[in-house]
């Protein structure tokens, strides 16, 4: 059996290891922080800012947008400082400008904010921004295409 000072320099080695391995994970860690999903940010939206753009639009704080993306509002609030989004965060924010932007063709701009978070009587009393939330904004789109054909309801 070797004896405590003929392993030390063996310990040394290991320890030696590990804190550079654990080095390794944490620069992965800060870099992660820094470009977070980067290894799946290959969507392309035309807009950097399109999360800014779109909140401002729809005069809605960051806490209710975000659960409209489905993203906590630290992501939120990183994805409005310029960070690519994800490819699926890509779509949604794709897929609720088309909805302001139809809803926009029939609700005055100024007043879309307080139409979103007021209960409705065409959805059941529910606030728009719930129906969107529950990802129901096929009735949303029925009352842009009523809206815009003029077909009373």
């Amino acid at each position: 059996m070797e004896k405590y000072w003929e392993q030390k320099p063996l310990k040394a080695s290991l320890l030696m290891a590990i804190q550079i391995q654990a080095k390794k994970k944490a620069k992965k860690r800060r870099k992660a922080k820094t470009m977070p999903h980067a290894a799946s940010a290959k969507a392309v939206v035309p807009n950097e800012n399109l999360a800014l753009e779109l909140r401002k639009r729809l005069q809605l704080g960051q806490p209710v947008f975000a659960r409209l993306l489905g993203l906590s509002v630290r992501t939120l609030a990183t994805l409005e400082s310029g960070v690519t989004p994800t490819e699926a965060v890509a779509r949604r924010l794709n897929e609720i400008s088309r909805l302001t932007n139809a809803i926009e063709e029939v609700i005055i701009s100024d007043a879309l904010g307080r139409w979103l978070q007021n209960p409705n009587p065409a959805f059941g009393g529910l606030k728009p921004v719930e129906v969107i939330d529950r990802g129901e904004t096929d009735r949303i789109w029925a009352m842009v295409y009523f809206l815009r054909s003029g077909v009373p309801v």
